[in-house]
């Protein structure tokens, strides 16, 4: 996919050219490694991740594994990542199917303990569960035991210049027919005429609804009716209209929205919540992470917001 950087002159855009940013040859395992752990962000568009390991060895049986990445996601749901220079290798999903083995027998004191060496070696002076609070916004109020359990679901990431067929289909297949929630990204560099260095990446697997076509055969719904986002941000906008009448001086709680939205849907998940704030409060800095205007909410201090006021409601940049 061609990259194009848009030539304005006179701030005249009716009249602005396209030109072509060229494909260049970085050392792309050796950087991008570095460039996905120092952003966390690009992963998955919209969603942060905190990363608890990197080349973090393991045993299995009489060898020794080494994940690239390691993270968590807002849920607790571990995520692994693979990258590769050039095009995918074939045995690139047997890896990464090993990595979730062993992943998926780790108890949630063991995740701490390996989060925590990982900030001491990166010189950060944290803790599992401060970390996980200060990336993710979270409010501790949601949950009786102060944070979502640990290792409930693996999210798995093959990341490479190249995924073939080979590759997407099986990964597809354990997608939508195995319940496996895997995913195929790929990255291409480029460089414009100046010299500035552009990164482009695009989700070969990914898209598809996890184990669709098994619901499909036997007649039964998805695991979830809360998966789709816009659903979920349309209720918890909604719920935050009935608790304030629609007056941007009137304060509520993530607690508050969650609690009213459970009088009227039973399996909506409190998780649910905050990253729905957070898609449409534009004084917080992951509101960057999320394209588009839609700005619905103000942040006025921990586990406290209100409705956006536009006409008072100002982001200093």
């Amino acid at each position: 996919m061609a990259i194009f950087r848009l030539n304005v002159e006179d701030d005249n855009l009716h009249n602005a050219e396209l030109v072509i940013a060229k494909k260049t040859d970085i050392e792309l395992e050796k950087h991008l490694e570095s460039w996905l752990e120092n952003s966390p962000e690009a992963l998955v568009e919209g969603e942060l991740i905190l990363w608890i390991g990197r080349q973090t060895s393991a045993n299995v049986e009489d060898s020794t594994i080494f994940p690239d990445l390691l993270g968590v996601d807002f849920e607790g749901n571990l995520v692994i990542v693979e990258l590769k220079r050039g095009k995918a290798p074939r045995d690139v999903v047997a890896q990464l199917l090993e990595y979730a083995e062993w992943a998926e027998k780790l108890a949630e004191a063991q995740i701490r303990e390996r989060a925590e060496a990982y900030f001491r070696d990166a010189k950060k002076e944290t803790t599992f569960q401060d970390a996980f609070s200060a990336t993710f916004a979270f409010d501790s109020e949601m949950f009786e035991d102060n944070m979502p359990a640990l290792n409930r679901r693996l999210r798995l990431f093959i990341v490479a210049e190249e995924i073939p067929d080979s590759v997407s289909r099986v990964c597809r297949f354990l997608r939508t027919s195995h319940d496996m929630d895997i995913n195929c990204l790929t990255v291409s560099t480029f460089q414009t005429e100046s010299g500035e260095k552009l990164v482009n990446t695009e989700a070969k697997v990914g898209q598809e609804d996890i184990a669709a076509s098994k619901a499909v055969r036997q007649n039964v719904p998805s695991r979830s009716g809360w998966s789709d986002k816009k659903k979920v941000r349309e209720e918890v906008l909604e719920t935050v209209q009935e608790l304030t009448g629609g007056d941007t001086t009137v304060e509520f709680s993530p607690k508050q929205v969650y609690l009213r939205i459970l009088e009227k849907h039973p399996d909506f998940k409190g998780t649910n919540v905050r990253p729905a704030l957070m898609w449409g409060c534009p004084n917080l800095s992951s509101y960057r992470l999320y394209p588009g205007n839609h700005k619905y909410y103000w942040w006025v201090k921990p586990r406290t917001y209100r409705l956006y006021n536009p006409e008072s409601d100002k982001v200093e940049k």
